[in-house]
């Protein structure tokens, strides 16, 4: 039997109203913040014991608020932000629903010291269980505290859907962390258990927030965007290659200066970082969008985290130009991926996360830790080069130039050198070695200096010289005072995917049958096909309706050379079936990835002279980009400057 409609009584819409808007303490110190940055604030403190349950401390040096207002400052609804509901449409603020303070007070002890600017003493406000029980005067700075015990202290059903101390704790490290990059300009000291684990310098760079969260390590590697785009204002930094991480909790999205979760951001950022992070990796991102206020809706949501855009579409495509444009590296000789065989010291004061603890370690000892185990290694006999008969068609419908063959035999030894630059002749080895030791050091540095003059490639700005190929794998390279490895396995993929969508994108990918194929399907299917013609003539397939519960093949794809027919085609319709009707790049794309890797020359394949010279010289002459298609570096560089430092030729 129903029961009677009536009204709910303050104290359980409070409480209501709490489990709302205050799920966690994070949250609760969310809003606080929050407050304190509407307030004017330039430094904000944040405190937390046992992860904020029993106690969090939020200090401010805003504006503070009148004495006149403290008692309506705990009503709920109330607010200095918004006056009617066309504001609404146009919130430059961060809080403005008037729920936070009266939402946190109904559920914890709250104690309240503020005093603004024109007010001679501040004053002292007890909440308990959303009830004032104290008013007094009392001496403080300009600005507002609020300390909050005993978090759901009087709702015990939601004390215990609490996680552990530690894991709430970890909650409010990521709150910080998201509050610190909103705002450069800001000063953010955060303490758990009476540590200081994050503090921000606040003088308004991102780079110096960035450095606070993540370290110069971090920072060095990630690319910086800076761009506009269709009402759009996108700036800050994203992380690609060994910056890329398993998962989205390092993307953070910032809408007028206000952390945001988008799903929509992630997948524009995504596919502009494409081929750009290995494979199950995501980019990491610190980016701040500006807007219209009234192109976007913030109100959709009472932790106001999510986002609703006006014309998503017209965003997602500005996103993702704007960033293809930040990081579209076409040259991977001149943007290797940089090998580090010395750690760099830590920042100074360091900066502890909860996902790592750094500390101060002599370097002495941190070189140990990092010294990979040496063992003794066989002496090393030149070997002469095999001849080598077999040699692969080409299997490029694009380039004209030499190719590289599929396989070869393996050739034995520890390494072996690629004779494409005429050495001096060297005197014999004791002469040689009298020679040296009776030369002055500036003279040997010359000497080095007059052997990197020569270049295999003449055109080459700067000079360039092949040494040989390790492991059948790298072939090592001397370029502008690098060693550079390249991964002959990874550019020869990087060519041909690049050459095969260029094939695809100037429709250039289908092979005309001289006899059609007929291929049975459902008369589902048949229509389905019918549908997306258009589509499927984009990669190449061309089926035409033949009778009742049959399709006419006219033209099927030639993926790097191989046709695709009727798994091609079953394939095809799943995913027309699957994804109610859409064929996006990403299809073209994973065929062509898969065969791309199947078809480039392999780690431990031994390649000749002339092919490791043909390999190199189009990696140049194209400025291929610098990782393969599924996200790993092509070259690793090894400067000139880290070798001696490992050496201990300089400090």
């Amino acid at each position: 039997m129903a029961g009677r409609i009536q009204l709910l009584s303050e104290e359980v819409i409070g409480k209501i109203a709490a489990g709302e808007v205050v799920e966690r303490p994070s949250a609760a110190i969310k809003e606080l913040v929050e407050n304190s940055l509407d307030a004017g604030a330039s430094a904000v403190t944040v405190e937390i014991r046992d992860g904020g349950i029993s106690y969090f401390r939020v200090t401010d040096n805003g504006s503070g608020i009148r004495q006149s207002d403290i008692r309506m400052a705990f009503e709920r609804h109330a607010t200095s932000k918004i006056t009617n509901a066309q504001d609404l449409f146009g919130i430059q603020t961060l809080g403005f629903r008037g729920e936070a303070l009266a939402s946190i007070a109904a559920v914890a002890h709250v104690t309240c010291t503020t005093r603004t600017k024109d007010d001679p003493s501040g004053i002292k406000v007890q909440n308990d269980g959303g009830q004032i029980t104290a008013i007094e005067e009392t001496a403080c700075p300009e600005g507002t505290t609020f300390v909050v015990r005993d978090l759901f202290y009087n709702t015990p059903v939601r004390l215990k859907f609490l996680k552990k101390p530690a894991t709430e704790a970890g909650f409010v490290s990521d709150l910080m962390m998201r509050l610190i990059l909103s705002r450069p300009d800001v000063s953010f000291r955060y303490i758990s258990q009476g540590k200081t684990l994050y503090h921000s310098s606040g003088d308004g760079k991102l780079d110096s927030a960035v450095f606070a969260i993540y370290g110069n390590e971090m920072l060095r590697t990630m690319r910086k965007v800076d761009g506009h785009q269709a009402g759009v204002l996108l700036r800050g930094y994203v992380g690609i290659g060994e910056s890329g991480r398993g998962n989205r909790s390092h993307q953070s999205f910032f809408i007028n200066g206000r952390y945001m979760r988008s799903s929509l951001l992630s997948s524009a950022v995504e596919a502009a970082c494409r081929e750009r992070v290995m494979i199950g990796k995501f980019p990491s991102c610190v980016l701040h969008l500006t807007m219209p206020y009234e192109t976007v809706d913030v109100n959709v949501h009472p932790n106001k985290l999510e986002v609703r855009f006006q014309n998503e579409a017209a965003v997602v495509e500005a996103v993702e130009a704007i960033i293809r444009d930040a990081i579209a590296d076409r040259d991977a000789l001149e943007k290797p991926a940089q090998l580090r065989l010395t750690p760099e010291p830590p920042a100074t004061p360091v900066k502890v996360t909860k996902q790592t603890v750094d500390v101060q370690k002599p370097e002495s000892v941190l070189m140990n830790q990092n010294r990979p185990e040496i063992e003794e290694a066989p002496k090393i006999q030149a070997i002469p080069a095999a001849p080598i008969q077999e040699f692969l068609p080409d299997f490029s419908p694009i380039s004209s130039k030499p190719t590289l063959r599929e396989s070869a035999p393996v050739l034995s030894g520890f390494m072996r050198t690629v004779p494409l630059v005429p050495e001096p002749a060297a005197p014999p080895e004791p002469t040689r070695i009298r020679q040296i030791a009776a030369e002055k050091p500036h003279r040997i540095e010359k000497t080095e200096k007059s052997e990197q003059v020569a270049s295999f490639l003449p055109e080459a700005q700067k000079p360039l010289r092949l040494i040989g190929v390790v492991f059948n794998t790298f072939i090592l390279v001397e370029y502008d005072d690098n060693l550079l490895m390249i991964d002959q396995h990874a550019v020869h993929e990087r060519l041909l995917f690049d050459r095969f969508m260029q094939a695809v994108d100037q429709h250039r990918c289908g092979q005309e049958l001289l006899i059609p194929m007929i291929v049975s399907v459902t008369r589902r299917e048949q229509a389905l096909l019918s549908e997306h013609c258009e589509l499927l003539e984009s990669i190449g397939l061309t089926v035409e309706p033949f009778g009742d519960t049959e399709v006419s093949i006219r033209t099927i794809p030639m993926i790097l050379g191989e046709p695709q027919t009727q798994d091609f085609l079953h394939e095809v319709m799943d995913q027309l079936e699957n994804e109610r009707g859409s064929i996006t790049l990403e299809k073209r794309r994973a065929s062509i990835l898969q065969m791309a890797c199947k078809k480039a020359v392999k780690g431990g394949d031994a390649l000749s002279d002339a092919e490791i010279r043909d390999l190199v010289t189009r990696m140049v002459d194209d400025k291929v980009t610098p990782t393969c298609p599924h996200g790993r570096p092509l070259v690793v560089a090894l400067s000139h400057h880290e070798l001696d430092k490992r050496f201990k030729r300089i400090q």
